[in-house]
């Protein structure tokens, strides 16, 4: 079997080597919240895929890049490029993966979870192709220990709980109301890290499309920004414990891949992105064939980010000596979330998103429906104005925030 890094070479992407994709490694601290849903399950027939970034790396920036068979976007570290925590590529393939260190190890070689992620956007078109790079990997080797989940362009939707050497696939239409979630653990090997948030999960995916809903804006509204305490949470007046809700204190980013029905331009696919804790951020719509725009790529910081994080830390307060009792069944150390003002910051930004969302749904129908397709430079000149839309919104609560609470 050939060596994925001599199939590179072969497809002329050479200008990669193999120490990029092969050397990069994972934070120890990286959990994250995901799920995947097949077109049969939601409310337009689009597959959809999600995540919640839980890591103690606060900045997060969107990257552009055109060193594999698609180009593609994928979120990552300022400064980290070989190693992408979400993506995706133009033919309609995008990945993203929670960490599930209960999986069998084995290997020194190869990617590890990030590296892995990037590789695939360079190569993968489907789901099934995503498969065939995870059977050639097995025999030389990665370091995942990972739930991928992946969706593409002709109506795959799976998650590979994956380890170094095997993997298991599960396929969304095979699932219950065709609907996958995952936390911290493999189901195929009886962990339970992140059990709580997991559980959730399980409620919240249920629930969605007994109201009718599923789509990609009920996820960035009631999925990602979900705070319903866990049983083990700690009570306090006017203050949550989060760290095991779904939108948890290291939650840094979010990603929403809304797909395309299997007939459509897989250029529509579009990567829903908030950069910055998902409560106090707005979403942007990014497509590869748009490229990306300074508010989210920055240099080497995204504005965006920057500004979340800014209105973030006005909500965030360190508990006081004995707050929080010594054998609390939650990980890390507690930073409260202050929620008073938290209402009214949320209204706000939900409103600029929801214009967002409404322009971005208008543009798409547009597009989807026209005789031909948009030039790239449109597509780049409405993800622009969108991104700086979010930008002034988000901006503007912090300016405000820094200076008193927001009533």
């Amino acid at each position: 079997m050939r060596q994925p890094w001599n199939i590179l070479a072969a497809l002329g992407l050479a200008a990669v080597l193999p120490a990029q994709v092969a050397t990069t490694g994972d934070r120890a601290d990286e959990e994250c919240s995901v799920g995947v849903a097949c077109g049969a399950a939601t409310s337009d027939g689009r597959p959809l895929l999600w995540k919640n970034r839980d890591t103690q790396a606060r900045d997060n920036v969107i990257l552009a890049f055109d060193d594999g068979r698609f180009p593609y976007l994928g979120l990552c570290s300022p400064g980290a490029s070989r190693t992408v925590w979400g993506g995706a590529n133009g033919a309609g393939f995008c990945i993203m993966n929670s960490v599930s260190r209960d999986l069998p190890t084995g290997s020194d070689e190869g990617p590890g979870n990030g590296g892995f992620m990037k590789l695939a956007l360079m190569r993968c078109a489907t789901v099934d192709e995503f498969e065939a790079l995870l059977e050639e990997t097995n025999a030389s080797g990665r370091r995942t220990v990972a739930n991928f989940g992946v969706i593409d362009a002709v109506g795959g939707a799976a998650i590979f709980e994956t380890s170094h050497r095997t993997f298991v696939r599960f396929d969304a239409t095979a699932a219950e109301d065709g609907i996958i979630w995952r936390t911290n653990f493999a189901t195929t090997a009886g962990g339970d890290r992140g059990s709580e948030r997991f559980a959730r999960a399980g409620t919240l995916c249920r629930d969605l499309p007994a109201d009718g809903v599923f789509d990609h804006a009920d996820l960035l509204r009631s999925f990602c920004r979900d705070l319903a305490p866990p049983p083990s949470a700690v009570a306090a007046d006017g203050l949550r414990d989060v760290r095991e809700t779904i939108h948890r204190q290291t939650t840094v980013a979010a990603l929403v891949f809304h797909g395309v029905a299997p007939d459509e331009d897989p250029r529509f696919t579009t990567m829903w992105t908030v950069l910055g804790q998902p409560l106090f951020s707005v979403a942007v719509p990014c497509w590869p064939a748009a490229g990306v725009v300074e508010d989210l790529s920055g240099s080497p910081r995204s504005p965006i980010c920057d500004a979340a994080k800014a209105l973030q830390d006005q909500f965030y307060v360190a508990p006081a000596p004995g707050d929080v009792p010594a054998d609390a069944e939650l990980p890390g150390n507690i930073r409260w979330l202050r929620t008073e003002g938290l209402d009214q910051v949320r209204a706000r930004l939900k409103a600029a998103e929801d214009q967002i969302l409404a322009a971005t749904a208008h543009r798409l129908e547009t597009w989807r429906t026209g005789a031909k397709p948009p030039l790239p430079r449109f597509m780049r000149a409405f993800h622009e104005e969108q991104a700086t839309r979010a930008r002034a919104a988000v901006e503007a609560l912090a300016a405000k925030a820094a200076g008193a609470v927001i009533r």
